[in-house]
């Protein structure tokens, strides 16, 4: 035995190994009841930090001008938006403005709540918003339905409705009323002919009709900022919050309402979200996994003994593992949550080496327990060690990390391994010692491994899969080039939760987008200045700061105001002077517009009007049908009055109104509207919007660099977000460049042997370009959750090469190989069997619902499958190669 550390450790391990199998019975109670106080402290004391932006390091830019801005203005990185849509413009405002009320009696769960653009002003002020151009429009297309709404106003009937619309048809352009601007209107007749039996039908949105054919729009989706007040001493901090939203929706019946929905997201609602699906998919792995890694320990040992002995170990290792995190860092993560995962698959590995060597031994020699344990831990002692310090760098080397999520990650599950692996040389052999001792009698069956003889056949063509293993890493470099690093947190997200749907509804309107970014000046002046700079840049949409809410030529607009109020002018009328009509004359008024919408010529210049009137014509004529055979028909008429008529005077109303109104000054704005864009020392805020849909990193990124090139110290969630990202690419290079020189180092040291340190490394380094290569031809990308992935990988893969590498050693050195071929030995088995529970232990986070994790799974896997083709197929390959290997005996 030449290698340092065999020589160095063997004796030692055999040592401890004598005593534990000695006091095989304490030292396997004493393990287990520590494991149960491990347990019950870290189910005490371990909490779960849902807060995605406390894991970022506060020294980034980002961060800092992000705290100098949350100094002076409300911080809305932590604000949940109620997104509220509505089938109809007044729905839409109606809920919301119900729904505002509701949270801002809810003190205690909320310290603001906020309509940005509603309220009384902006209701009564919309139209000073608007173009002198749009307004003429207006005034041009109102004139022509003005007769129309004067006349619905004296007589708001279905008679009244029916005759004015016949009359449009028949007399048309030559009365002032083009029958092409009613053809929302038509539409609207026809939907009510089918609304009227249903159940909770939807008004008419009269505003919309009004505005059909015009520039102006009315938002039919509306968002409440609120913010919350989150608690952090309970694992879901925004969960009060959220309830209260929930209980507030249900009481004004707004989830059950038609043509209303009400979502929630915002920075908190994700979270909420993410850690209800992460901890539903991380249990349920967890025990699927579990299962899985039973299941793959029984082909390996054949034996259930070793088997239970195994996962028990497992399990405290679990424990104890826990344990240290409560008592190292007090918290999971919604990153160090997959830890569980993590472990399951890594150190189940250690038990898996150990323990086939062990049967190994019992099997072919036929020794008793405690001289088969001391010849498996001769065989394969010091590079289990050496194994369970390589893979602890490959998670330690993110310790430095700016990330915090990967950092504790790599603290919990570094120290994680190293605990396992003293289990794994202490409660391990215990349990095989006393409790599930396996009787010396029993002759072990060899394990399966289908893996055999593929790996023989090609172990005879060493030169040849060298061959292929050069061309493909050669072929796969120039793909690795297409991978980059992904920062846009949303795609990490599952994308069938309510709040990640509503979010990307509010992306994709740059002018509702969560991700504009904010900018400071210290006085208006400077403000309008900044607001010009960010305007003329081809990323930036819009812009908004104090001076935007006091629009532009308001004399000029207030003319046209007046004008339309003059033309709108209610007539005076009695409603006790309104005829009251029949059911059979209404009945009638209708078949007369159906037989006039049958004779009515379609217009062949204007397909949308003929639309319209061929599906009144249709719907009318069975609406009819059905009246006349129903039950009561009076019950639906009044309905069908009421889904067409119900809110015409509420919108006109609200029209007149809105020309009533003076001039905008800065004293008049809404005060709650200055203190978000003003702070009290009268720094100014100007908020940038994206001029496109920030869907993906690349739009993102575009967006934020430009805003910073011209404002340096902008803050906001898209600034922060790219911040984050290139800081943790480079945490990420770092990190493989750590692992890589701390591994290689380690080996050269313990070895003293070059040639087998590159034997080690050079399949670790194919079956990394390989994971990369497949990634590009996935089109995957490296993100916040997988950037873990190559520097564990290079921990993970090390450990087989350094079993295979050592096993080739040790066993030319001793001149035996019974086998006749490295590939048939049972360390072979063990990597194959320990690569086996790891890539299926690993791909269950492959079935998680959170895209992160989702895809951490799917690269692990994939990782593990080169790792796997290149230590038992290229490796093997490499040793004969170069004479270390003895080729099969029937070479």
């Amino acid at each position: 035995m030449n290698e340092p550390l065999q020589r160095l450790l063997t004796p030692h391990l055999q040592r401890w190994l004598r005593f534990v199998t000695a006091h095989a019975v304490a030292v396997s109670a004493t393990g287990l009841a520590l494991a149960g106080l491990a347990l019950v402290h870290a189910f005490l004391h371990l909490g779960i930090n849902a807060d995605n932006l406390s894991l970022i390091s506060k020294d980034l830019p980002s961060r800092k001008n992000q705290a100098a801005f949350a100094a002076r203005f409300p911080n809305l990185e932590e604000a949940i938006l109620v997104v509220v849509d509505g089938a109809t413009p007044a729905l839409a405002r109606d809920a919301t403005d119900a729904l505002a009320r509701r949270l801002e009696r809810e003190g205690d769960a909320f310290k603001d709540v906020y309509v940005p653009g509603g309220g009384a002003f902006f209701e009564e002020h919309a139209l000073l918003y608007r173009t002198p151009d749009e307004l003429d429009r207006l005034a041009d297309d109102l004139a022509a339905f003005q007769p129309l709404i004067a006349s619905l106003e004296a007589d708001p009937s279905v008679v009244q409705l029916a005759r004015l619309i016949r009359q449009g048809l028949e007399k048309g352009a030559d009365e002032g009323t083009d029958p092409g601007q009613w053809a929302e209107l038509l539409d609207e007749i026809s939907e009510a002919t089918v609304s009227a039996y249903e159940e909770a039908p939807i008004r008419v949105s009269w505003e919309t009709m009004l505005l059909a054919s015009t520039d102006l729009e009315i938002p039919t989706r509306r968002v409440i900022v609120v913010e919350p007040r989150l608690d952090y001493d309970r694992i879901l901090v925004a969960g009060r919050a959220m309830n209260a939203i929930d209980t507030a929706t249900r009481e004004l019946d707004l989830d059950r309402k038609p043509g209303i929905r009400v979502r929630i997201t915002g920075n908190p609602a994700l979270n909420h979200e993410e850690m209800l699906g992460l901890a539903w998919d991380i249990g349920g792995a967890g025990v699927f996994c579990f299962l899985l890694v039973a299941g793959i320990l029984f082909l390996a040992f054949r034996s259930w003994r070793l088997v239970i002995a195994s996962l028990v170990t497992l399990l405290v290792g679990l424990a104890w593992t826990g344990a240290f995190a409560t008592v190292a860092i007090g918290e999971l993560n919604l990153i160090s949550i997959a830890f569980a995962i993590l472990f399951i698959g890594l150190g189940v590995d250690f038990a898996i080496h150990f323990g086939m060597a062990f049967a190994a031994e019992r099997r072919d020699h036929a020794l008793p327990t405690e001289a088969a344990l001391e010849r498996a831990i001769e065989a394969i002692g010091a590079s289990l060690v050496l194994c369970g310090v390589t893979t602890a760098i490959g998670f330690l080397v993110f310790l430095p990390a700016e990330y915090r999520g990967v950092a504790e990650l790599g603290a919990i599950a570094g120290a994680g391994m190293f605990i396992i692996l003293i289990l794994t040389l202490t409660l391990f052999p215990a349990l095989l010692s006393s409790w599930l001792r396996i009787p010396d009698d029993v002759r072990l069956p060899p394990p399966a491994r289908a893996d055999a003889a593929i790996a023989l056949r090609l172990a005879r063509t060493p030169r040849l899969i060298c061959t292929i293993a050069l061309v493909a890493a050669l072929a796969s470099i120039p793909l690795l080039f297409r991978l980059r690093f992904d920062a846009h947190v949303i795609e990490m997200r599952d994308p069938d939760t309510p709040s990640v749907q509503a979010f990307r509804d509010l992306l994709a309107d740059s002018d509702t987008s969560p991700w504009y970014v904010n900018v400071m000046a210290p006085d208006l002046e400077a403000a309008r200045a900044m607001a010009k700079r960010l305007s003329d840049l081809p990323e930036v949409g819009r812009t908004i700061h104090l001076a935007s809410y006091v629009p532009e030529a308001q004399d000029e607009k207030l003319e046209i105001l007046a004008d339309l109020a003059f033309l709108m002018e209610a007539a005076p009328h009695d409603p006790e002077d309104r005829p009251r009509y029949s059911v059979d004359e209404r009945i009638e008024a209708l078949r007369r517009l159906r037989e006039d919408l049958d004779r009515t010529e379609r217009p062949v210049d204007d397909p949308k009007l003929a639309t319209s009137l061929d599906a009144l014509d249709r719907r009318l004529a069975g609406f009819l049908t059905r009246i006349e055979t129903g039950d009561d028909p009076e019950r639906v008429l009044d309905e069908f009055r009421g889904i067409l008529l119900d809110r015409l005077p509420d919108a006109i109303g609200r029209f007149r109104k809105s020309l009533e109104v003076g001039p905008i000054t800065f004293s008049n704005l809404p005060p709650e509207l200055v203190r978000r864009l003003v702070a009290p020392d009268g720094t100014v805020r100007i908020q940038a919007f994206p001029s496109e849909e920030l869907q993906d990193y690349d739009s993102l990124r575009r967006f934020s660099k430009a805003v910073l090139r011209v404002a340096p110290h902008a803050a906001g969630i898209a600034p922060n977000l790219v911040d984050f990202g290139e800081a943790t690419a480079r945490s990420f290079k770092q990190a493989l460049l750590g692992a890589a020189l701390a591994i290689s180092t380690l080996l050269f040291l313990l070895w003293r042997r070059p040639s087998d340190v590159a034997l080690v490394l050079a399949p670790l380094a194919l079956g990394s370009i390989l994971t990369c290569a497949s990634m590009a031809l996935l089109g995957m990308n490296f993100n916040f959750a997988n950037v873990l992935v190559l520097p564990l990988l290079f921990g993970i893969g090390v450990d087989s090469g350094i079993h295979l590498v050592h096993r080739a050693r040790h066993d030319a050195e001793r001149g035996r190989n019974e086998t006749g071929s490295l590939v048939e030995t049972a360390t072979a088995g063990a990597v194959f069997y320990s690569a086996v529970t790891t890539t299926l232990s690993f791909g269950t986070l492959a079935l998680s619902g959170h895209q992160g994790m989702r895809g951490l799974g799917i690269m692990l896997t994939i990782g593990m499958f080169w790792t796997v083709i290149a230590n038992l197929i290229v490796l093997p390959a490499l040793l004969e190669v170069f004479g270390i290997a003895r080729p099969p005996a029937s070479r």
